[in-house]
């Protein structure tokens, strides 16, 4: 977890009176000094205050000049630059190697990648925070089961002897060469000290642990089969979640926060779901001490009513869009009923518009985005949604005429490639991103991590930009976009959607300092490295909040 942002200070009572010690034993020394020895003894000492008091003045800046680099700003002309300069958290020159003040520390890049901080427009990281045990999400990304075993063991390295490793969602076996789960035997030999369970999304839709789950699991009622296949995966999330303490959903919380930055990940869009209001006070404890090192915005979700009246609730009850530029509530979604084509929907509809709430809804089949579209066409007569930047999520079925449609209303949409690690039978596997983005309608882009689909954000680009899942399959034929385009979906389109994009989302100057240094260049990598990209070093306002191999020292100094 990053470490608390600490407050400017002066000179501590030591250096005031070490610095008046020093200014006397200087002063009695130039008495005996004449001529041009004095001058050059005064003008040392002249030079030594005023660099205690640059030290003092730059206690707490992280003020920078990084250079030599390859920075895609990302902006509307697509400039690419070699150098940008922060100061007090904001960008003060792009493209240019200035100092920006005696407080500014120059980086070199030594020609690594530079992006806007990636944004994800759709996610549920809150839900993914209280998952029980230590997550190792990495595994999103292996490519067999010796890369998984890897992952794990590194994982165990940090953590005490019998603490459970977990990885609740968002891949699957197809993934890895073998194309199987991995056995339990191959689980302890990775982690001989500490149980592991992972679950997969799609695949064959099961969990796995190894020799001390299994005991675990079996003190719990939960039967383990052979290899340790767990018998039910509901059954075991029970299990594991008796045991969490409030200090494990804490510390689970900032660790999946540490994550997503990892990723280059600075902001995420969250959709609530299944968790309740309760599960925001870990993030929320994050934000009071100063170390949520991923900005949050989030959605009020109602999707367990039956009605329309939880909807209106929060609507009536809660300040719009209340909070600062690490935490804010959007408005009302992703569902704000139990069913996604209740006839009530168009009341609710009506009621956000009429009061000045923005509303997202999750729209995946061709029957719900025709009966979506037609309620927001009705409530635009009552209310300003394109204004308000409503937009409808997933859209996987989404037909060219309600494409049109969706242009008239001039709403938003938030995409994802769910695809990546499987799809429900009856919906294609869009989204149709070409085409989309093609008709000019703002797209912010997302995973819908973790339960259905990864967290990493690589992945997801992937699909957009070849329209494979995990398995090599080509799933979305002719709707592949270039991955400049995929990254500002995930950058200025995520933050258009949240109404961050006058401070957020591409590299000009004047706007916050969210910014990425990557492992490799996104536009330059082959496929398979596109989805082992990480970040390097993660700046939040100029302050890094992720750091490795040589930027290491900046975390350290943050």
């Amino acid at each position: 977890m990053a470490s608390e942002k600490k407050p400017r200070r002066g000179l501590s009572r030591r250096d005031f009176v070490k610095g008046a010690a020093t200014g006397a034993a200087a002063a009695t020394g130039a008495m005996a000094l004449t001529g041009p020895a004095r001058a050059d003894s005064e003008r040392k000492e002249r030079d030594r205050e005023g660099d205690r008091g640059r030290q003092a003045e730059c206690d707490g800046s992280h003020d920078l000049v990084l250079t030599n680099g390859r920075i895609l700003t990302l902006d509307r002309a697509n400039t690419v630059v070699s150098a940008i300069a922060i100061k007090n958290g904001r960008i003060a020159r792009v493209g240019r190697e200035e100092e920006v003040g005696p407080c500014a520390r120059k980086v070199n890049l030594h020609g690594a990648t530079v992006i806007p901080g990636l944004i994800d427009s759709h996610v549920h990281i809150i839900r993914c925070g209280i998952n029980p045990g230590h997550e190792a999400r990495l595994i999103e990304t292996a490519s067999s089961v010796a890369e998984l075993q890897q992952m794990i063991s590194d994982r165990a390295e940090s953590l005490p002897a019998g603490d459970f490793i977990t990885c609740i969602g968002g891949w699957n076996r197809n993934g890895l060469a073998e194309k199987r789960l991995p056995t339990a035997a191959e689980l302890d030999s990775a982690s001989p000290r500490n149980p592991v369970y992972l679950s997969e999304t799609g695949g064959g839709g099961q969990a796995v642990t190894n020799t001390s789950g299994a005991a675990f699991f079996a003190a719990h009622g939960v039967a383990v089969g052979p290899g340790g296949i767990v018998s039910s995966t509901g059954s075991a999330m029970t299990a594991l979640v008796s045991v969490q303490t409030e200090a494990d959903k804490q510390r689970s919380t900032a660790e999946v926060m540490d994550f997503a930055s990892s990723l280059g990940l600075t902001m995420t869009h969250d959709m609530g779901g299944l968790v309740g209001l309760g599960a925001f006070k870990y993030s929320l404890n994050l934000w009071r001490e100063g170390s949520l090192n991923v900005r949050q915005r989030f959605f009020f979700w109602s999707g367990a009513d039956p009605g329309i009246s939880e909807g209106e609730a929060r609507i009536t009850n809660n300040l719009n869009q209340l909070g600062d530029d690490f935490y804010r509530s959007i408005g009302v979604g992703e569902r704000v009923n139990t069913s996604t084509t209740n006839p009530l929907f168009v009341d609710i509809c009506k009621f956000a518009a009429s009061n000045g709430w923005t509303l997202t809804q999750h729209s995946l089949t061709l029957a719900e985005i025709q009966f979506h579209v037609a309620a927001y066409q009705q409530a635009a007569t009552v209310g300003p949604i394109a204004q308000l930047r409503w937009s409808l999520c997933h859209v996987q079925a989404i037909t060219d005429d309600l494409i049109a449609q969706v242009k008239q209303l001039g709403i938003a949409l938030n995409v994802q490639g769910t695809s990546y690690t499987g799809r429900l039978a009856a919906t294609p596997a869009g989204p149709p991103f070409r085409k989309l983005l093609d008709a000019g309608i703002p797209c912010g882009g997302g995973t819908d991590g973790t339960n259905v689909a990864p967290l990493n954000p690589w992945l997801m680009i992937f699909y957009m930009t070849t329209g494979r899942n995990n398995n090599g399959d080509l799933l979305n034929p002719g709707q592949s976009i270039s991955r400049l385009e995929a990254l500002k979906m995930y950058t200025s389109g995520s933050a258009f959607l949240s109404f961050d994009d006058a401070k957020l989302g591409t590299l000009e100057k004047g706007k916050l300092a969210d910014l990425v240094v990557l492992s490799d260049d996104p536009l330059k990598v082959s496929d398979d490295k596109l989805r082992k990209l990480r970040s390097v070093l993660t700046l939040q306002e100029g302050k890094a909040v992720h750091a490795t191999g040589s930027f290491a020292e900046l975390l350290a100094e943050a």
